[in-house]
């Protein structure tokens, strides 16, 4: 008897075990179905009607007050690239007021233009273009150019970056 004892306690679990372990596997799964279920910058970026290239890949999180549209947007440190001849310049936090098409008060995106860098202060959507500014001046592009995020250190030109590293290093 006692031998049978001891086989029970340590063999495999009793058929209760499992109904025990549903309900913790339930909201195991539910809880992970919950965290994907909530959008992230990018996603409430394409809500507002921007797409989502305006952010460099890699943001880790955002707050957004849906009622007066103020944001802030995080990266894990400050992050350069190039585009299209534009050095563009984001800041670890990046801030401002969104609102359908509209991007406004930004902190955080900086331009270089010739020698200096400005700060772009907004951002607006007519149609399928872009309209950047920085105060003073705006520049229009076309919404294709930002269907994708550009990569922190290349921008779009990662895949070259590594070719000519590549390259370099076999000299």
């Amino acid at each position: 008897m006692r031998s049978h004892l001891s086989r029970r306690t340590t063999g495999s679990p009793s058929p209760a075990t499992p109904l025990i372990l549903l309900p913790s596997l339930l909201l195991l799964i539910s809880t992970t179905a919950a965290a994907s279920d909530t959008p992230t910058a990018y996603d409430e970026l394409l809500a507002y009607d921007f797409p989502v290239g305006l952010l460099p890949i890699g943001v880790t999180g955002y707050e957004l007050n849906k009622n007066t549209g103020e944001f802030k947007a995080y990266l894990p440190e400050t992050c350069s690239f190039k585009i299209q001849g534009y050095n563009l310049q984001y800041k670890s936090t990046i801030s401002g007021v969104i609102e359908k098409g509209r991007l406004k008060n930004l902190k955080g995106i900086n331009v270089k233009i010739l020698v200096v860098w400005l700060n772009i202060v907004e951002v607006s959507r007519h149609g399928d273009e872009l309209d950047f500014s920085v105060g003073i001046m705006s520049a229009g592009f076309g919404v294709d150019n930002f269907v994708e995020s550009p990569q922190c250190g290349c921008g779009f030109d990662c895949n070259k970056l590594y070719l000519d590293d590549l390259l370099m290093s076999s000299y």
